[in-house]
């Protein structure tokens, strides 16, 4: 059986270092919103204009689109880096389900494939942040759903566990496994970096990248193996 490959590399420490890029990307984001904010502003006054030919019309429009695009691309920027607030709070399990399995329907629905949920009964609250927690959550359903649109009847998996059934760590286990293309452990490692994707340039590339930093600023383990045609994600989250 194939062994995990963790993303620890992505644990932000704490420290002088981190609080310098931290405030740096901040502020570069603000100045380039500014930025974009000008672009858009200017487009739009093109675009009512009803004198203009099609050619400047179209022109105008994407760049209107553009800086909309580069606007959103800075936001995922701020949370994929690390740069938000993390509050560790007490997240019952029981009441953030619903909105999970309601989050996996309707990404897998939207992919074509198919989906099943298994949530063990009894399972203790977790340490977390819960906003956190529920993009760290979507970023892997996306993932693996994107993940098995590529193969045959492509299908997606959930399965939580307490302590102790899974792993000997203590820690409540999530485990959400996809039907898959061949993975190397070279390309599991790739997976976590920034902006490395596959999937065309409509993807920003940040969506492991993101889940693998969050997790770590909720003292959580993410990680990716790929074995017989299917590859699992998994969250290892430790208890309130």
């Amino acid at each position: 059986m194939a062994d995990f490959i963790f993303a620890d590399d992505y644990r932000l420490e704490e420290g002088a270092t981190r609080n310098f890029y931290e405030e740096f990307l901040k502020g570069l984001v603000h100045k380039h919103n500014n930025l974009m904010g000008v672009i858009q502003g200017f487009s739009s006054l093109i675009l009512y204009d009803e004198g203009i030919s099609n050619e400047v019309r179209e022109s105008a429009q994407q760049m209107q689109d553009a800086a909309k695009t580069a606007s959103d691309l800075n936001r995922e920027v701020l949370i994929s880096s690390g740069c938000g607030r993390c509050d560790s709070d007490s997240i019952s399990l029981d009441t953030v389900s619903t909105y999970w399995k309601s989050k996996a329907e309707e990404v897998c629905a939207a992919a074509g494939v198919s989906l099943q949920i298994n949530f063990c009964e009894g399972l203790p609250s977790v340490s977390g942040d819960s906003g956190k927690l529920g993009n760290v959550f979507t970023q892997l359903i996306k993932n693996a759903a994107e993940g098995s649109a590529e193969t045959p009847n492509g299908s997606v998996a959930i399965d939580v566990f307490p302590p102790g059934e899974a792993s000997s760590g203590g820690t409540v286990d999530l485990f959400i496994r996809n039907t898959s293309v061949e993975m190397t452990d070279k390309s599991l490692k790739q997976s976590f970096v920034p902006f490395h994707t596959t999937k065309g340039a409509e993807h920003y590339g940040l969506g492991l990248a993101t889940a693998a930093v969050l997790a770590g600023q909720m003292n959580s383990r993410l990680g990716l193996r790929y074995a017989d045609g299917t590859t699992t994600a998994w969250l290892a989250l430790p208890t309130a």
